[in-house]
């Protein structure tokens, strides 16, 4: 049974002016930038509107702790600004 999903695609206009165009997706097994070709090792979303509500949470708890003016590279905002939302199927295993 296949169950939908999403990934975080960075945008193609970023991808074109910092990674030759490459096709690139968020992941948390990258150390260094965070991006990966790798569709399999992106990271994987189950709930999107879970995870935009964990986005914007971990924003306000960032900018409440730091100031208006803190670098905030995981929340909403910047999330959105850089990357697009694209739907994935998964298999549900039994």
């Amino acid at each position: 049974m296949t169950k939908e999903a999403w990934v975080l695609q960075l945008k193609p206009v970023i991808a074109e002016e910092y990674y030759q165009g490459m096709t690139l997706f968020l992941t948390d097994d990258e150390d260094f930038d965070f991006l990966t070709e790798d569709l399999q090792k992106a990271q994987l979303i189950l709930d999107k509107e879970k995870e935009i509500e964990f986005l914007k949470y971990h924003e306000k708890s960032i900018f409440d702790m730091f100031g208006p003016n803190a670098v905030c590279n995981f929340g909403y905002t910047n999330i959105t600004k850089n990357f697009d939302w694209v739907p994935v199927d998964v298999e549900e295993s039994e």
